[in-house]
């Protein structure tokens, strides 16, 4: 017995359940639309995201007197 008419065989007996042909192509466009959904995601949060946290996180320098105020020039 061929393996294709093996499967023919369980899916007539309902062993094997029949595999719609549209299911593939519906989770590769879910996959396709949330991989996009997240890539924006990502894409917005490192352009808007990161200067906001680097302006956060920045240290201001501490002030530096090279010479002594009323003194000279």
């Amino acid at each position: 017995m061929s393996a294709r008419n093996m499967v023919r065989n369980l899916r007539d007996n309902g062993d094997l359940e029949a595999i719609s042909p549209h299911r593939p192509r519906t989770r590769a466009v879910l996959f396709i639309v949330f991989a996009l959904g997240f890539g924006a995601i990502a894409y917005l949060g490192a352009v808007y995201g990161v200067p906001v946290l680097i302006k956060l996180v920045e240290k201001k320098p501490a002030p530096v007197h090279y010479a002594k105020p009323g003194v000279g020039g």
